[in-house]
């Protein structure tokens, strides 16, 4: 059976929203000109767009509170602006335009931004990491093992995970992405070209080795974890601290749910003493995985 990859970039859902307000912020300018008032409603897109974003989780909490900021700011201005003219006569509000037009331009550029992304998401690569985009991890995954099956080719994934993960990092996107950045650039220099490497988001990386099995990977992990140590990359907020990883390799095999085969391996990765250690992930029953569980806690 032949297997499809598809991928979703949102890039039809924003357009939209960008045309509704420019020409709904050009009506409004040029009921002023004209000399008759303005009765549109405000668009509605931006409302049912940025909803939609925040239930399927494509925007993160914080830029969605910006982007809600700044629509309604906008808004208000307009109002501001229209209630003005309205009442002076032909006077022009150079005070009320001046603010509804920095608030337009604000909305207009951050959107824009957004649709840049996007369109950079489209082509598999994260502009925030520099690595490639998540949302295909899966599809790739499928690829690397569907080659596997008929080919024999071994294969190979790690996941690294950042150690004392702090949900209060994420506070300050820039410090947090600029420490995400700079654990990114190390993971770049440990894959080879044709290697892909993801960031799942708070904690989490996923390396994708090609061609290597097991033991190949943990060479180039074990690897990965003195370069970041070296590196010294700061805690956000904490510059006296550094980030450490661990790490935990494995080979999937056709047929896996290969977000099981993550959740499972994130579960071997946690209440780890040692920072920067290096495990081997071997797939076992959940019968198995419980009765190891139990060891632990004698």
């Amino acid at each position: 059976m032949t297997i499809t990859y598809n991928s979703k970039t949102g890039m039809e859902a924003l357009m939209p929203v960008l045309d509704e307000h420019v020409i709904w912020y050009g009506r409004l300018i040029k009921s002023y000109f004209e000399g008759r008032p303005f009765n549109e409603s405000h668009p509605m897109s931006f409302t049912e767009w940025l909803g939609n974003a925040r239930i399927q989780n494509t925007i993160l909490p914080n830029m969605a509170n910006r982007l809600e900021h700044i629509h309604k700011d906008m808004l208000q201005a307009a109002d501001a602006f229209t209630n003005k003219y309205g009442s002076k006569g032909n006077e022009l509000p150079l005070a009320e335009y001046s603010d509804l037009s920095r608030h337009y331009e604000e909305f207009i550029q951050v959107m824009r931004r957004l649709e840049h992304d996007q369109a950079l998401e489209n082509s598999g690569f994260d502009d925030r990491t520099g690595l490639r985009s998540a949302k295909l991890l899966n599809a790739d995954v499928a690829r690397e093992l569907e080659r596997r099956s008929r080919r024999g080719s071994p294969f190979s994934v790690a996941l690294i995970k950042i150690n004392d993960f702090d949900e209060a990092w994420k506070k300050n996107e820039d410090l947090f992405y600029q420490s995400i950045r700079a654990i990114s650039e190390k993971i770049k220099e440990c894959l080879r070209s044709f290697d892909d490497a993801y960031y799942l988001g708070n904690e989490y990386f996923i390396l994708s080795f090609k061609q290597a099995d097991s033991f190949g990977s943990q060479s180039a992990v074990v690897r990965l974890n003195k370069m970041i140590n070296a590196a010294q990359i700061s805690v956000p907020e904490k510059k006296k601290e550094t980030m450490s990883v661990s790490s935990v390799v494995c080979e999937p095999m056709l047929g896996d749910d290969f977000d099981q085969v993550i959740e499972n391996m994130k579960q071997d990765l946690m209440g780890l003493e040692v920072k920067g250690t290096v495990l081997q992930f071997n797939d076992i029953s959940p019968l198995q995985r419980y009765i190891h569980t139990i060891g632990k806690e004698k």
